[in-house]
């Protein structure tokens, strides 16, 4: 990234400015990541759009007409979706998607730590500090139940 965001931080905001950088570059990262996603999808809809004139080319020279706009889409339709499955298929697609995936989840989880620092300094629940007690709470319930079992057991037998 820039040199000037990979000096030293010091003070009281120094994790939260590590990991304000760390997502910002995270979230420039994840723009690249789509920008390329997009210009695949967008090389989808050109090729269709070329396809779909020639077919109607086509069928202008041939003599025929689309009488109705269902037709229209059906061509529309079998073109669009072949073009998709093979754009899909080839390398470049495929290595596109999965940066943008990885760059999504990676963004994703910056965005997490940054929040939990935000929320400690306010004195706020951080995710995984609920999470913890979702747990604890988990834990307890399952024992209470035994507990409960257990001694239903045991009066049984009195």
């Amino acid at each position: 990234m820039y040199n000037f965001l990979q000096t030293p931080q010091l003070g009281y905001t120094r994790e939260f400015n590590h990991k304000l950088f760390q997502s910002l570059e995270a979230w420039f990262n994840f723009q690249q990541a789509s920008f390329d996603y997009q210009l695949v999808l967008l090389e989808i809809w050109l090729k269709t759009i070329e396809e779909f004139l020639r077919a109607l080319i086509s069928l202008t020279e041939k003599g025929e007409t689309i009488q109705h706009w269902q037709q229209l889409l059906q061509v529309w339709s079998q073109l669009f979706d072949r073009t998709f499955a093979q754009t899909f298929q080839s390398e470049q697609a495929l290595q596109a998607r999965g940066k943008f995936l990885q760059a999504a989840l990676t963004f994703r989880g910056q965005q997490q730590q940054l929040l939990e620092v935000f929320l400690k300094w306010n004195d706020l629940p951080t995710r995984s500090e609920l999470d913890e007690i979702h747990q604890s709470v988990y834990q307890l319930r399952k024992e209470v139940k035994s507990l409960k079992k257990a001694f239903a057991e045991v009066e049984e037998k009195l």
